[in-house]
Protein backbone atom coordinates (compact mmCIF):
# COMPACT_ATOMS: atom_id res chain seq x y z
CA UNK A 1 0.00 0.00 0.00
CA UNK A 2 1.25 3.29 -1.00
CA UNK A 3 0.99 6.19 2.13
CA UNK A 4 1.11 9.48 0.67
CA UNK A 5 3.20 11.99 2.93
CA UNK A 6 1.69 14.82 3.78
CA UNK A 7 3.94 18.05 4.06
CA UNK A 8 3.45 20.53 6.58
CA UNK A 9 4.69 23.87 7.56
CA UNK A 10 6.96 22.80 10.52
CA UNK A 11 5.51 24.81 13.78
CA UNK A 12 6.09 25.76 17.26
CA UNK A 13 3.94 24.49 20.20
CA UNK A 14 1.62 27.56 20.60
CA UNK A 15 2.61 28.32 24.37
CA UNK A 16 6.09 28.71 23.14
CA UNK A 17 5.40 30.42 20.05
CA UNK A 18 3.45 32.68 22.23
CA UNK A 19 6.04 33.22 24.63
CA UNK A 20 8.82 33.73 21.94
CA UNK A 21 6.95 36.78 20.73
CA UNK A 22 6.18 37.85 24.06
CA UNK A 23 9.78 38.08 25.16
CA UNK A 24 10.72 39.74 21.38
CA UNK A 25 7.82 42.59 22.29
CA UNK A 26 9.21 43.13 26.00
CA UNK A 27 12.39 43.55 24.34
CA UNK A 28 12.01 45.90 21.65
CA UNK A 29 8.91 47.69 22.21
CA UNK A 30 8.75 50.07 18.90
CA UNK A 31 8.91 46.43 17.05
CA UNK A 32 4.91 45.72 18.39
CA UNK A 33 3.09 47.27 15.75
CA UNK A 34 5.30 45.24 13.13
CA UNK A 35 4.88 42.17 14.77
CA UNK A 36 1.13 42.62 15.39
CA UNK A 37 0.96 42.21 11.25
CA UNK A 38 2.86 38.65 11.26
CA UNK A 39 -0.28 37.01 12.28
CA UNK A 40 -3.43 37.38 13.91
CA UNK A 41 -2.56 35.26 16.88
CA UNK A 42 0.41 37.19 16.82
CA UNK A 43 -1.72 40.24 17.15
CA UNK A 44 -3.55 39.01 19.92
CA UNK A 45 -0.68 38.32 22.09
CA UNK A 46 1.23 41.68 21.15
CA UNK A 47 -1.09 44.39 21.13
CA UNK A 48 -2.26 44.39 25.04
CA UNK A 49 1.36 44.78 25.67
CA UNK A 50 1.11 48.31 23.62
CA UNK A 51 -0.95 49.10 26.87
CA UNK A 52 1.42 48.53 29.05
CA UNK A 53 3.01 51.70 29.79
CA UNK A 54 0.18 54.68 29.93
CA UNK A 55 1.77 58.16 29.99
CA UNK A 56 -0.94 60.75 30.40
CA UNK A 57 0.33 64.40 30.29
CA UNK A 58 -0.79 67.67 28.60
CA UNK A 59 1.48 67.59 25.60
CA UNK A 60 3.16 64.88 23.86
CA UNK A 61 6.72 63.57 24.05
CA UNK A 62 9.23 63.16 22.03
CA UNK A 63 10.51 60.59 24.69
CA UNK A 64 7.31 58.56 24.18
CA UNK A 65 8.51 58.17 20.16
CA UNK A 66 11.96 57.29 21.06
CA UNK A 67 10.81 54.33 23.66
CA UNK A 68 8.38 52.94 21.16
CA UNK A 69 5.53 54.11 23.11
CA UNK A 70 2.18 54.94 21.81
CA UNK A 71 1.13 58.41 22.93
CA UNK A 72 -2.84 58.42 24.81
CA UNK A 73 -5.15 60.98 25.04
CA UNK A 74 -7.73 62.12 27.86
CA UNK A 75 -10.23 60.97 25.53
CA UNK A 76 -8.30 57.09 24.43
CA UNK A 77 -10.73 55.14 26.50
CA UNK A 78 -13.49 56.22 24.07
CA UNK A 79 -11.12 55.43 20.79
CA UNK A 80 -10.13 51.62 21.97
CA UNK A 81 -11.57 48.71 23.66
CA UNK A 82 -11.53 49.40 27.38
CA UNK A 83 -9.99 45.92 28.32
CA UNK A 84 -7.04 46.61 26.75
CA UNK A 85 -6.43 48.98 29.32
CA UNK A 86 -6.56 46.16 31.68
CA UNK A 87 -2.82 45.56 30.90
CA UNK A 88 -1.14 48.10 32.05
CA UNK A 89 0.58 48.29 34.90
CA UNK A 90 2.73 51.70 34.91
CA UNK A 91 0.44 54.39 35.02
CA UNK A 92 1.20 58.47 34.94
CA UNK A 93 -1.50 60.90 35.55
CA UNK A 94 -1.63 64.16 35.50
CA UNK A 95 -4.70 66.04 36.60
CA UNK A 96 -7.66 66.42 34.78
CA UNK A 97 -11.34 66.95 35.26
CA UNK A 98 -13.09 64.79 37.92
CA UNK A 99 -15.32 62.36 35.59
CA UNK A 100 -11.89 61.69 33.10
CA UNK A 101 -9.37 61.04 36.10
CA UNK A 102 -12.52 58.79 37.68
CA UNK A 103 -12.26 56.82 34.29
CA UNK A 104 -9.13 56.17 33.76
CA UNK A 105 -8.38 54.89 37.44
CA UNK A 106 -11.05 52.36 36.86
CA UNK A 107 -10.25 51.16 33.73
CA UNK A 108 -6.30 50.16 35.01
CA UNK A 109 -6.77 48.13 37.74
CA UNK A 110 -3.22 45.85 37.26
CA UNK A 111 -1.46 48.74 37.72
CA UNK A 112 1.89 48.15 39.76
CA UNK A 113 3.54 51.93 38.98
CA UNK A 114 1.20 54.74 39.87
CA UNK A 115 2.67 58.14 39.44
CA UNK A 116 -0.60 59.98 40.68
CA UNK A 117 0.22 63.75 40.04
CA UNK A 118 -2.85 64.91 40.78
CA UNK A 119 -4.51 66.48 44.42
CA UNK A 120 -5.37 63.72 46.22
CA UNK A 121 -8.72 65.31 47.69
CA UNK A 122 -11.46 62.84 49.41
CA UNK A 123 -13.44 62.83 46.46
CA UNK A 124 -10.52 60.98 44.90
CA UNK A 125 -9.12 58.67 47.40
CA UNK A 126 -12.11 56.15 46.71
CA UNK A 127 -10.94 55.46 43.31
CA UNK A 128 -7.02 55.19 44.33
CA UNK A 129 -8.32 52.44 46.92
CA UNK A 130 -9.64 50.08 44.35
CA UNK A 131 -5.84 49.57 43.52
CA UNK A 132 -5.07 46.51 45.03
CA UNK A 133 -1.34 46.13 43.86
CA UNK A 134 0.26 48.99 43.68
CA UNK A 135 4.37 48.61 44.42
CA UNK A 136 5.96 51.96 42.95
CA UNK A 137 3.83 55.29 43.89
CA UNK A 138 4.11 58.61 43.88
CA UNK A 139 1.44 60.83 45.13
CA UNK A 140 0.55 64.06 47.02
CA UNK A 141 1.11 63.79 50.73
CA UNK A 142 -2.27 64.80 52.06
CA UNK A 143 -3.04 61.17 50.60
CA UNK A 144 -1.81 60.33 53.62
CA UNK A 145 -3.59 63.03 55.95
CA UNK A 146 -6.89 63.14 57.92
CA UNK A 147 -6.86 58.83 58.87
CA UNK A 148 -5.15 56.89 61.08
CA UNK A 149 -4.02 54.37 59.12
CA UNK A 150 -2.86 53.88 55.40
CA UNK A 151 -4.79 53.62 53.15
CA UNK A 152 -5.97 50.79 50.95
CA UNK A 153 -3.95 51.76 47.90
CA UNK A 154 -0.70 51.55 50.78
CA UNK A 155 -0.66 48.43 52.15
CA UNK A 156 0.97 46.85 48.97
CA UNK A 157 4.08 49.78 47.99
CA UNK A 158 7.21 49.48 48.51
CA UNK A 159 8.64 52.75 47.20
CA UNK A 160 6.72 55.80 47.93
CA UNK A 161 7.40 59.15 46.38
CA UNK A 162 5.90 62.04 47.79
CA UNK A 163 5.59 65.84 46.61
CA UNK A 164 3.15 68.28 47.83
CA UNK A 165 1.04 70.50 46.12
CA UNK A 166 0.62 73.42 49.44
CA UNK A 167 -0.57 70.74 51.95
CA UNK A 168 0.77 71.82 56.01
CA UNK A 169 2.17 68.39 56.13
CA UNK A 170 4.03 67.32 59.25
CA UNK A 171 3.97 64.40 62.19
CA UNK A 172 0.34 63.58 60.76
CA UNK A 173 1.75 61.91 57.35
CA UNK A 174 4.73 60.35 59.47
CA UNK A 175 2.76 58.29 61.46
CA UNK A 176 0.94 56.67 58.92
CA UNK A 177 4.48 56.37 56.26
CA UNK A 178 5.83 54.67 59.86
CA UNK A 179 2.27 52.10 59.57
CA UNK A 180 2.97 51.51 55.78
CA UNK A 181 3.54 47.60 55.77
CA UNK A 182 5.66 46.67 53.52
CA UNK A 183 7.76 50.08 52.76
CA UNK A 184 11.55 49.80 51.90
CA UNK A 185 12.34 53.11 49.60
CA UNK A 186 10.98 56.66 50.40
CA UNK A 187 11.49 59.71 48.57
CA UNK A 188 10.74 63.20 49.47
CA UNK A 189 10.31 66.77 47.25
CA UNK A 190 11.09 69.69 47.85
CA UNK A 191 9.06 71.56 51.02
CA UNK A 192 8.60 68.19 52.14
CA UNK A 193 12.18 67.29 53.49
CA UNK A 194 12.00 69.95 55.76
CA UNK A 195 8.49 69.53 57.03
CA UNK A 196 8.86 65.55 57.82
CA UNK A 197 10.95 65.14 61.36
CA UNK A 198 14.38 63.63 60.36
CA UNK A 199 15.01 61.90 63.61
CA UNK A 200 12.02 59.70 63.18
CA UNK A 201 13.07 58.74 59.26
CA UNK A 202 16.28 57.51 60.73
CA UNK A 203 14.86 55.33 63.13
CA UNK A 204 12.38 53.83 61.19
CA UNK A 205 14.38 50.77 60.62
CA UNK A 206 12.11 49.27 58.02
CA UNK A 207 13.32 51.84 55.36
CA UNK A 208 16.54 50.55 53.32
CA UNK A 209 16.79 54.32 51.09
CA UNK A 210 15.75 57.40 52.05
CA UNK A 211 16.02 60.28 49.09
CA UNK A 212 15.50 63.86 49.01
CA UNK A 213 15.09 64.84 45.34
CA UNK A 214 16.39 68.12 46.08
CA UNK A 215 20.13 69.58 46.32
CA UNK A 216 18.63 72.49 48.43
CA UNK A 217 17.83 70.40 51.34
CA UNK A 218 18.73 72.14 54.68
CA UNK A 219 20.76 69.37 56.25
CA UNK A 220 22.26 71.47 59.12
CA UNK A 221 22.89 68.84 61.80
CA UNK A 222 20.55 66.33 60.23
CA UNK A 223 20.89 62.90 61.89
CA UNK A 224 20.26 61.64 58.07
CA UNK A 225 23.80 62.42 56.71
CA UNK A 226 25.42 59.79 59.63
CA UNK A 227 22.21 57.22 58.13
CA UNK A 228 23.37 54.90 55.64
CA UNK A 229 20.78 54.54 53.78
CA UNK A 230 20.36 58.35 53.13
CA UNK A 231 21.04 60.07 49.63
CA UNK A 232 20.57 63.61 47.97
CA UNK A 233 19.81 63.55 44.07
CA UNK A 234 20.24 66.20 41.97
CA UNK A 235 17.24 65.80 39.12
CA UNK A 236 19.12 66.99 36.25
CA UNK A 237 16.89 64.52 34.23
CA UNK A 238 13.29 65.45 34.23
CA UNK A 239 10.92 63.30 36.67
CA UNK A 240 8.65 62.39 33.16
CA UNK A 241 11.67 60.95 31.24
CA UNK A 242 12.81 59.08 34.40
CA UNK A 243 9.99 57.79 35.08
CA UNK A 244 9.25 56.43 31.47
CA UNK A 245 12.68 55.14 31.79
CA UNK A 246 12.11 53.46 34.79
CA UNK A 247 8.67 52.15 33.86
CA UNK A 248 10.25 50.56 30.53
CA UNK A 249 13.69 49.88 31.03
CA UNK A 250 13.90 49.44 35.32
CA UNK A 251 16.69 52.78 35.17
CA UNK A 252 15.18 55.59 37.12
CA UNK A 253 16.01 57.47 40.34
CA UNK A 254 15.21 54.44 42.90
CA UNK A 255 17.74 51.98 40.62
CA UNK A 256 20.20 55.10 40.77
CA UNK A 257 20.01 55.12 44.81
CA UNK A 258 20.21 51.98 45.40
CA UNK A 259 23.42 51.24 43.65
CA UNK A 260 24.98 54.23 45.21
CA UNK A 261 24.27 53.12 48.95
CA UNK A 262 25.49 49.58 47.94
CA UNK A 263 29.07 51.13 46.42
CA UNK A 264 29.02 53.35 49.48
CA UNK A 265 28.59 50.60 51.89
CA UNK A 266 30.79 48.60 49.75
CA UNK A 267 33.59 51.03 50.41
CA UNK A 268 33.93 52.57 47.17
CA UNK A 269 32.48 55.58 47.79
CA UNK A 270 33.27 58.13 50.67
CA UNK A 271 31.07 57.53 53.45
CA UNK A 272 30.73 61.51 53.54
CA UNK A 273 29.09 62.00 49.69
CA UNK A 274 25.51 61.57 49.66
CA UNK A 275 24.33 64.52 46.73
CA UNK A 276 24.42 62.58 43.74
CA UNK A 277 22.89 63.39 39.79
CA UNK A 278 20.68 61.44 38.35
CA UNK A 279 22.15 61.97 34.60
CA UNK A 280 23.71 59.65 32.95
CA UNK A 281 23.07 56.99 30.14
CA UNK A 282 20.17 54.96 29.48
CA UNK A 283 20.68 52.07 27.65
CA UNK A 284 18.08 50.14 25.43
CA UNK A 285 16.52 47.19 27.56
CA UNK A 286 13.44 44.94 28.38
CA UNK A 287 10.66 45.76 30.72
CA UNK A 288 12.19 45.15 34.24
CA UNK A 289 9.26 45.57 36.58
Amino acid sequence: MFIESVSRDPRLPPELEHRIFEIAALTWPRWIPTLMLVAKRVKFWVEPLLCRVVFLRGPKMDELRNLGLPTFTADALEKRDSTCFHHVTHLFVESFEDPVLEKWLLACPSTTNLFAQFDSSPETLPFLSRFTNIRYLAIDVQALLGTDLPFPLFLTVTHLELFNFGTDAGAGAYRNIALIPRLTHLALNPHLDSCLPHAELCANTQLRCIVFLSVEASLHGSPLLRDDRFVCIDEDVSYEIDWLHGAVFGEDYWSLADNFLADRRAGNISPSQYRISNRRELREGVFMR
